[in-house]
C-alpha cells in the first residue's frame, strides 16, 4: 500500500524527502553521543620548517594562544612566543603558537628541548 502512494510521487520530491529523513536521523544520532573535551596531546607528523624549527596544525580549539602551554612529556618548553628566526637557529623548547589571518586554526612552530626531531624522539607533546 505504502509503495502505491509513493508510486505517485516523483522522483525530486522522493530525494528531498529521503535527504530530510537522514538528515534529521543524523542530527539525532550525534546529539545523543556524549560529548568528549578535546584531546591536548599533538599527534600529527611534525614537519621541517628550517634548522631546529618544526611546525604542526594544532587540531582543537585553542581560547587563549598567548597562554597556552607547550609540554614536552611532562617537561614545559618555552619561552612561549618566541622569535621564528630563535626557534630556528637557537632551538632549545622554544617555541610559538600563531594562527595566520587566513586560517582558522592555530599553527605550533617548536623546537624539542634537545634540538631532536620530534617526529624519532619517543617524546609526547601537549597543549594547555
Amino acid at each position: 500500500m505504502l509503495l502505491a502512494k509513493l508510486s505517485g510521487i516523483s522522483s525530486s520530491t522522493r530525494v528531498t524527502v529521503g535527504s530530510t529523513l537522514f538528515a534529521l536521523a543524523a542530527s539525532g544520532a550525534l546529539y545523543l553521543m556524549p560529548h568528549q573535551p578535546p584531546d591536548p596531546k599533538i599527534r600529527s607528523a611534525f614537519r621541517l620548517w628550517q634548522g631546529h624549527a618544526y611546525v604542526a596544525v594544532v587540531k582543537y580549539p585553542i581560547a587563549e594562544l598567548a597562554s597556552a602551554r607547550l609540554y614536552e612529556d611532562d617537561q614545559c618548553l618555552g619561552p612561549a612566543n618566541s622569535d621564528p628566526q630563535d626557534i630556528s637557529w637557537k632551538g632549545n623548547g622554544l617555541y610559538r603558537l600563531y594562527r595566520q589571518p587566513d586560517e582558522t586554526v592555530p599553527v605550533l612552530m617548536f623546537s624539542t628541548s634537545d634540538n631532536s626531531d620530534p617526529n624519532t624522539n619517543g617524546r609526547k607533546y601537549r597543549l594547555e
